[in-house]
């Protein structure tokens, strides 16, 4: 039986060059915004939403080759 009023225990991620427009998007399609995009001291964006099922989804950035 899935209990509703707590989320899933797991998370998706979703990498794209555009995290800005995809969290946008995201959020106009109905999921809550979580954490708005931010870029980290690694030099990747990441935000993170929940969508319509309760799913935290990641939406980042791809991670910079190290130098």
């Amino acid at each position: 039986m899935i209990q509703r009023d707590q989320p899933p225990g797991w998370e998706v991620c979703f990498v794209t060059d555009d995290v800005a427009g995809a969290y946008d998007r995201a959020v106009a399609a109905g999921c809550s915004p979580v954490v708005s995009p931010s870029d980290k001291p690694w030099g990747q964006t990441v935000s993170y939403v929940r969508d319509l099922n309760g799913c935290l989804v990641e939406i980042a950035s791809p991670v910079p080759p190290s130098t």
